[in-house]
Order: structure tokens, then sequence, then C-alpha cells
């Protein structure tokens, strides 16, 4: 079973304007066994679901729907896997398969268990054990 360990990072920055105060903000980054590391966009089921798919081949792709129109898809050879956002829902598509997900846990193991249950049926890949780092 492949490991992975997910390490954040807090940092105080600047609202942007006069009347904004400091904000405290948090990155995560996903390291993986062969010592290569990734940053999170988010700590959600979307973000490390992309993030472990591309790390195993799949890439994100833009398919023309209509004009001036496209869909952004996770792809490998010919397979395809379409996300549609629902609010704070997530469905994940591939032919007639589909799941439907919400983005965030209030635990990381659930969290972690959505994540594998979505790459072992959908993308085919094999589970991951996901750790928060310690540091």
């Amino acid at each position: 079973m492949p490991r992975a360990a997910i390490s954040s990072k807090a940092f105080l920055i600047e609202g942007g304007c006069n009347a904004c105060g400091l904000q405290n903000t948090e990155t995560f980054t996903i390291h993986f066994e062969d010592r290569r590391s990734e940053v999170l966009d988010n700590f959600d089921v979307p973000s490390l679901v992309q993030t472990i798919a591309q790390k195993n081949g799949w890439r994100e792709t833009a398919i023309p729907i209509g004009i001036s129109e496209e869909e952004i898809v996770l792809k490998k050879g010919n397979e395809v896997i379409k996300p549609k956002y629902l609010g704070d829902q997530i469905i994940y598509q591939a032919g007639d398969q589909r799941l439907q997900t919400k983005q965030r846990f209030d635990s990381n193991e659930e969290l972690f268990e959505q994540v594998n249950s979505i790459l072992v049926e959908l993308f085919k890949l094999e589970p991951y054990e996901i750790k928060i780092a310690v540091e």
C-alpha cells in the first residue's frame, strides 16, 4: 500500500486593504514515499483526489462541450472522469459509474477513507495510507 503524509504550516498574511487586519491562513502539503511533494489547493476530497490521481498518471484536461464552453476532466488514455461541484458536494462520473460525496469532513479518517474509495472505485488505483505528519 503506497503511503503519504500531509503537513501544514500556518501563516499570518495582510488582508489586502487598509481596513483589513492580519489574516491567519494555513497551507497543506502532501509528501509521497518517492520524496515528491505537492501543495494542496485545500484540505478536502477534490484536492487530495486530484493530486494523487495526477501522481499516478492522470492529467487535468479541458474538453470542449459547446461554443466557447469547456469542461475540466481528469483523463488517462481513453478513460475520462468528470468532477462536478454542487455546493459542498462533489460528483465524480466515469461512464455509467457515479460517486457523490461531501467535499469536507470533520474527521481526517473519514476524509482519507472517502478519498481512497474514489481512488479505488473510479481511478482503479491502490488505496493510500495517508497520515498527518508530526513535526
